[in-house]
């Protein structure tokens, strides 16, 4: 991660769940969308899911600081959603980490 960087972090992550997790996905995704957003360092949460492609979702989140990314990852709600992606993802996730262009001058 991108230590140096300043100011509202920006990350967007994105997956797909395997079609065989998909019912037990939900809601351990529901849970960690909605613990996520009562984080004191967390600006906006949200998980969105593909109108197309019910396997697909895309979190877009907005966090203080890399600092309040790094504590997220070690609450059990991300635990969870991480430990579901050890056997539910299919393929890859991507993730990107995005800082407001004003904070970069």
């Amino acid at each position: 991660m991108h230590e140096e960087q300043r100011g509202v972090v920006t990350v967007v992550a994105a997956f797909h769940i395997n079609p065989g997790h998909l019912d037990a996905a939900l809601p351990v995704i529901a849970a960690c969308v909605k613990a996520s957003r009562q984080e004191a360092t967390n600006l906006a949460y949200t998980c969105r899911q593909d109108l197309d492609d019910p396997s697909h979702f895309v979190f877009i989140e907005q966090w203080r600081s890399v600092a309040a990314i790094h504590e997220h990852e070690k609450l059990p709600h991300f635990l969870a959603l991480k430990a579901l992606f050890e056997n539910g993802l299919a393929g890859s996730l991507h993730v990107t980490l995005l800082g407001d262009v004003d904070s970069l001058s």
